[in-house]
């Protein structure tokens, strides 16, 4: 066993920076937090290369005095506690005194500060820990803190950091948090050159939303207020048409402080409970203010998290917050969910969108009106004109063609080779099989021999999709469809840098995505069977594919999700001919059992148990 020993300053400074400084974005956010501190109404924060070179904040705080700024980048140097005591009434963001060492570990670090009385400022600066220089320099009032080079010298550290593009999300992310944070401070985001953002400073949280989000967001938001006990609620949620495929656009805020909270987020999903569709989540920001005592801040070294005393009572009261502004904005009585999990108004007075509900709509006369009117583009190729009847329109959902058209409900056959189902069920290649027609507009029944097929038309058709996309990604080819007109997304700063980042991976799965400011981009192309798909629809996949790639094979979960929306929907009316064709091209894959998610395609009902249910045997 080693001689037990006291670590030197340089590497006890490392190992401290491993737990604060992750990434710049962590520099960003705890400088940030200092200025916060400090009383800054203005900050500034410029980065380039993602922050990965350089990385600039200034901030028109109160400044540190001179004789205070050695002592300022010492271990566990701090003004804002004094004794233990002090953690349990913690009202600053900082406390803990290991940023400023911590990163002039890592880094070349230069920080100029001045404060208000002070006819001068001072310069000090650091270079892997080691301080290069300390001395008068003319600075206006505030700080301004220059990191360069972070992690030059901790390559083990520097190895791990993403690329560029999304070491700049990182900063994006964290810096649109903290300006939701704190509304009445200006902030400005400059990326290698580029305004990014600039919030007004004015303490409108919605202003900063637009700010962040842009106008489809902005324009979609719901403030939220609550008292009760001892806490205070604010905040903005936006209404359930609008949601995401993660929890990326939930902010929580405590005293001030943006933290990560599971116990909030699931409160804040309770509150939209039935009215969002199934694996979908809300763009909410929600801030609570509560007397620091019944908070313990001191549970992470990054102040990320923190715990509460009463739980429970945090969790009832956001929830609460939530569903009393969605009842009252939106002015429903109930909701409730099927067994498919879409969301049903029971009655209301402004009809929250659910864009997974395509039931055909009824005319006054009674008859269905086209399925045109429902969904005006299709995401096939062969795209019929507006105007057509519903078999014409599905036809073209299904991809059936004039020359594959049978006498309608005539008995066909199926040439495959013999196919087995993973459930207890016989094979059922070379079987015969009539199409009988459609029930409840979500499955098809079909006779087959001596049994009684249900078809789940969605799932049916998902499979189809994904084998199709797959045989194109395995020959190195999505086929693509080019717009005449590219779809315009607003995305908000975070997620735009994302789908730009994924660009080269999204070409290669048939999107060509381009920039178009900050908080927008161009879709210039999309995979031919997602050729009709709508602008918040495209939006909503490219995220989902970002968010679930990130740890999955992305190829493979894009055709999975790439399947799901080009499918057939439930609900969707479909004629006799386009139903057989659906069946002809289910039996044809290499496993019509399941789609891509694992879920039954077809439920099978023998002749001599139907017979056994009524009595005949």
């Amino acid at each position: 066993m080693n001689q037990i020993i006291c670590l030197d300053e340089t590497t006890a400074n490392k190992i401290a920076a491993g737990e604060v400084v992750e990434r710049p974005a962590s520099v960003v956010k705890e400088m940030v937090e200092n200025a916060l501190d400090a009383g800054a109404t203005s900050i500034d924060v410029e980065i380039r290369e993602g922050g990965k070179d350089y990385l600039r904040i200034v901030d028109n705080g109160q400044g540190i005095p001179e004789a205070e700024v050695p002592i300022a980048f010492e271990r566990h140097a701090t003004s804002k506690i004094r004794r233990a005591e002090d953690l349990f009434q913690v009202l600053s963001l900082g406390f803990r005194g290991e940023a400023l060492p911590s990163i002039a570990a890592v880094s070349e670090l230069e920080m100029i500060t001045k404060t208000f009385d002070a006819p001068v400022g001072t310069l000090i600066a650091f270079s892997g820990g080691k301080k290069m220089r300390l001395e008068k320099v003319g600075a206006p009032v505030g700080t301004t803190v220059t990191v360069r080079r972070l992690f030059f010298n901790t390559p083990a550290r520097l190895k791990f950091l993403n690329q560029a593009a999304s070491e700049r999300r990182y900063v994006f992310d964290i810096l649109g948090r903290l300006a939701l944070a704190h509304p009445m401070v200006q902030f400005r985001l400059v990326s290698d050159g580029e305004e990014i953002f600039v919030t007004p400073g004015d303490g409108n949280m919605e202003a900063v939303m637009w700010s962040i989000y842009g106008s489809r967001i902005g324009s979609n938001l719901l403030p939220v207020e609550r008292e009760a006990n001892y806490i205070t609620i604010r905040g903005l949620v936006c209404k359930p048409d609008v949601h995401r495929g993660n929890r990326q656009a939930e902010t929580f805020i405590v005293n001030g402080r943006v933290v990560e909270s599971s116990l909030m987020a699931s409160a804040v999903e309770k509150g939209y409970q039935s009215l969002l569709p199934r694996r979908r989540f809300p763009i909410a920001v929600i801030s609570l203010t509560m007397e620091p005592s019944h908070l313990d801040v001191n549970v992470h070294p990054a102040k990320r998290e923190i715990r509460f005393s009463d739980s429970s009572e945090v969790y009832k009261q956001v929830m609460l917050a939530v569903r009393n502004t969605l009842e009252s904005r939106l002015s429903f009585k109930a909701w409730s969910l099927d067994s498919s999990q879409k969301a049903t108004p029971m009655a209301t007075k402004e009809a929250v969108k659910q864009p997974r509900l395509r039931f055909p709509y009824e005319s006054k006369s009674g008859k269905i009106d086209s399925y045109q009117k429902i969904r005006p583009t299709l995401p096939f190729a062969s795209r019929p004109k507006t105007g057509l009847a519903n078999d014409e329109v599905a036809t073209a959902r299904i991809g059936y063609t004039p020359e594959q058209q049978g006498t309608c409900g005539e008995v066909m056959m199926v040439s495959e080779a013999s196919l087995s189902m993973d459930t207890n069920t016989d094979p059922i290649g070379d079987m015969q099989y009539r199409v009988l027609g459609q029930f409840q507009r979500t499955y098809v029944l079909a006779e087959a021999e001596e049994e009684l097929w249900l078809i789940d038309q969605h799932v049916a058709h998902e499979r189809i999709l994904y084998e199709r996309l797959q045989k194109q990604l395995q020959a190195k080819r999505i086929e693509a469809q080019a717009l005449l007109v590219p779809l315009h997304l607003e995305l908000g700063i975070t997620s735009t840098s994302a789908v730009l980042e994924w660009g080269p991976k999204l070409a290669e799965l048939g999107f060509e995505v381009t920039e178009f400011g900050p908080k927008d981009c161009l879709v210039r192309t999309v995979p031919t069977d997602l050729s009709g798909i709508s602008e918040k629809e495209l939006g909503e996949l490219l995220l989902e594919i970002i968010a679930k790639g990130q740890t999955n094979d992305y190829r493979e979960t894009t055709l999975i999700i790439m399947s799901c929306k080009g499918a057939v929907k439930a609900g969707e009316w479909l004629s006799l001919p386009v139903m057989e064709q659906l069946v002809t091209d289910l039996m044809a894959t290499k496993n019509p059992f399941t789609c891509p998610h694992g879920r039954p395609v077809v439920v099978r009902l023998n002749l001599r148990d139907i017979h056994r249910r009524f009595g005949r045997i």
